[in-house]
C-alpha cells in the first residue's frame, strides 16, 4: 500500500466541502434572477412567453391574439421555470450528500429539507427587491420542484435496481446455442 496515497481527514473534509460547490454556484444563479425588480423579471418572462408562442404553431395564435391567454402563459411558464430551477438544484444537493458519504436514506431528507430552506430564504430574499414580493405558494412550487426530482430519482433508481437483479449472473448465464 502506497502511504502517499491516503488522503488526510483536513483533505477528505475540503473534498467533500467542495461537492456542494455545484449546488451553490447554481443557488447564486437563482439569487442573482431573484435580485431582478420586478419591471426586468416580467420582461425576462414576456419575452420568453413570446418566443414560446412561435414553438406552440396553431395553438401560439391563441396566445398572440388574446391578452388574457398570454398573462395565462406567462404566468405558466414562470411556474414551470420554478419547478425547474429547483429540480436542477435539488439534484445537485443529491449529488453533493452522495459526495459526502449521507446514506442513501438521509440524503433525500436532508435534499427535500435543503431545497425548501433555501426555497424560503429565496422568497424571502424577493420580498426586499423592488417590484418583487416572496410568496408561500412560489416556494411549495419550488419545493414542488425539488420533490418532483426526487421522484424521479428514486423510479429511476427503482428500476435499474430491478434491472440489475433480474439479469443473470455472468457465471450462471447459460451461453446461447
Amino acid at each position: 500500500m502506497d502511504i502517499s496515497k491516503l488522503k488526510t481527514p483536513a483533505q477528505t473534509r475540503r473534498a467533500k466541502a467542495l461537492s456542494f460547490l455545484p449546488a451553490a454556484a447554481w443557488y447564486a444563479v437563482i439569487f442573482a434572477f431573484s435580485a431582478q425588480t420586478g419591471e426586468e423579471s416580467g420582461r425576462l418572462s414576456g419575452e420568453v412567453a413570446r418566443r414560446s408562442i412561435g414553438l406552440l404553431g396553431e395553438l401560439g395564435e391563441i396566445f398572440e391574439s388574446d391578452w388574457d391567454a398570454f398573462l395565462l402563459l406567462t404566468f405558466f411558464l414562470r411556474k414551470a421555470a420554478h419547478m425547474g430551477i429547483y429540480f436542477i438544484l435539488t439534484a445537485l444537493l443529491l449529488y453533493g450528500l452522495w459526495r459526502a458519504g449521507f446514506w442513501p436514506g438521509r440524503r433525500t431528507v436532508f435534499a427535500a429539507g435543503a431545497c425548501a430552506l433555501l426555497a424560503g430564504l429565496d422568497e424571502f430574499h424577493q420580498t426586499f427587491v423592488p417590484g418583487r414580493d416572496g410568496k408561500l405558494s412560489d416556494a411549495l412550487i419550488d419545493l414542488s420542484g425539488g420533490l418532483c426530482f426526487l421522484l424521479f430519482w428514486w423510479a429511476a433508481s427503482a428500476f435499474w435496481k430491478r434491472k440489475k437483479t433480474s439479469l443473470p449472473e455472468r457465471e450462471n448465464a447459460c451461453p446461447r446455442a
